[in-house]
């Protein structure tokens, strides 16, 4: 091969694994899974954050402000009613949809119906009826995040949910884009209800695709409802999940991965605005480079994670993510050192957040290799619910770390942290890896 064949070869062996790349992401499901994850994404920061500016506009204080937090609690609690989801069959909708489809429809329809509801309430005249209203596009986001979970489970092929996984990512930060950055871009030239109502139709595009896909064909039939026989369907749907995931091997070691492998990831999060304000970065610097070109880094890494997935299986992913996003922290300790310097800033932030993706990605996706078909929107709620555990409990642990120890330890801690979640990779059973 001659000098001048080689830069050419190269450059379509680029080209065509980035074509391979690229086709794994036009199925048609996987099309689909995107349109309902960014529906489903929408009402994270429209009942949060972007909430809590609306609320202020209005003239509410910060506490009252802080107690709509707690309306995010159906997210930490979903395993409760996920039984529901898998076992109770809806009249009519389950005939002509299915049932999956059917709560995804129904859950759908609960939040876009939720946000209008709330443009046309104020909130210091109908506190209760407007509370109601978000606490509805809670519930129904939440739930619908599960059943979206099962539907891509059930839907694609075990070696495609590393796929599926990587374009739920991308739609999910995508419309978190929208409902941040984008609610207060609108809401400089629009009235809040405007904005939330104009958001809102946007999510006609998740309630779209829940109508053209098929219902899965692995989907488990139903319970019918049978009064002789109550205790029966009760404890079937509620017990039988957690009894059918603690008989399979390394239940226990599936449990304490959910709550190791992301603490590094909630620890940094937590704490880098804060950081990078310390460090003399200006608000529209952080906006610009954190937030917009980090989301950015972000979806490309959950992308190139769903592919990687594919090719070399969740073992190999998992470790290599981790091991990778652990020493991408270490830049935040280099950054310290240069400063306020922007160049850097893009460095650190594309670096680290790219391999947050590709970890995150191969984490969530793995949640799905560990549930049964016949119980999978109760387990994948318990698994996720465990998930997020470890971010609440790390919150006020950060804090109290930088306050106590200052930024360089509270870096050295996080990379540290990272560790257990490593080794720990080691000893998850991997019974539905792609690549064994």
């Amino acid at each position: 091969m001659t000098r001048t064949q080689s830069p050419a070869l190269a450059s379509q062996l680029v080209f065509k694994g980035v074509l391979d790349v690229f086709s794994q992401y036009m199925n048609s499901r996987v099309l689909a899974i995107g349109c309902i994850a960014y529906a489903n994404g929408l009402p994270l920061l429209l009942t949060s954050k972007t909430l809590g500016v609306w609320l202020k506009a209005y003239g509410l204080n910060y506490t009252s402000i802080g107690l709509f937090g707690l309306l995010h609690l159906p997210y930490s609690l979903k395993f409760l009613w996920a039984p529901f989801l898998d076992h109770v069959p809806l009249p009519y909708l389950k005939k002509h949809l299915g049932q999956r489809r059917s709560w995804l429809c129904v859950t759908q329809i609960g939040a876009i119906l939720g946000l209008i509801l709330m443009t046309y309430l104020d909130p210091t005249k109908n506190l209760k009826a407007f509370v109601g209203c978000s606490f509805l596009v809670t519930f129904s986001a939440a739930s619908q995040h599960i059943l979206l979970l099962t539907y891509q489970m059930e839907s694609l092929k075990p070696e495609n949910w590393g796929i599926g996984e990587g374009m739920s990512v991308f739609a999910f930060r995508m419309a978190i884009l929208t409902g941040g950055a984008g609610a207060l871009y609108l809401a400089s030239f629009l009235s809040w209800q405007e904005v939330y109502l104009l958001l809102s139709s946007l999510m006609i595009f998740g309630f779209v695709a829940i109508l053209i896909i098929k219902e899965p064909d692995s989907c488990p039939a139903p319970n019918s409802i049978n009064f002789q026989s109550w205790r029966k369907r009760l404890s079937h749907p509620f017990i039988g999940p957690f009894k059918d995931f603690i008989n399979q091997s390394g239940w226990l070691a599936i449990l304490l991965f959910m709550l190791l492998y992301q603490l590094p990831e909630n620890l940094l999060s937590m704490m880098q605005t804060l950081f990078l304000l310390d460090l003399g970065f200006t608000y529209v610097e952080i906006s610009s480079v954190a937030k917009a070109f980090g989301l950015g880094a972000t979806i490309f890494g959950s992308l190139i994670g769903g592919y990687t997935i594919r090719l070399y299986g969740y073992k190999h992913t998992l470790l290599w993510g981790g091991i990778t996003h652990g020493l991408s922290c270490l830049l935040f300790l280099l950054q310290q050192k240069v400063g306020a310097n922007l160049g850097f800033l893009y460095c650190t932030i594309g670096v680290e957040h790219f391999f947050s993706g590709v970890a995150l990605t191969a984490f969530f996706s793995y949640q799905l290799t560990c549930c049964s078909l016949p119980f999978a929107a109760t387990q994948l709620a318990l698994l996720t619910s465990i998930a997020g555990l470890s971010g609440i409990l790390t919150t006020p642990l950060a804090g109290v770390l930088v306050d106590g120890f200052g930024w360089t330890p509270y870096l050295l801690i996080v990379v540290l942290l990272s560790i257990p979640g490593i080794i720990w990779t080691r000893f998850i059973p991997y019974t539905l890896d792609p690549r064994g």
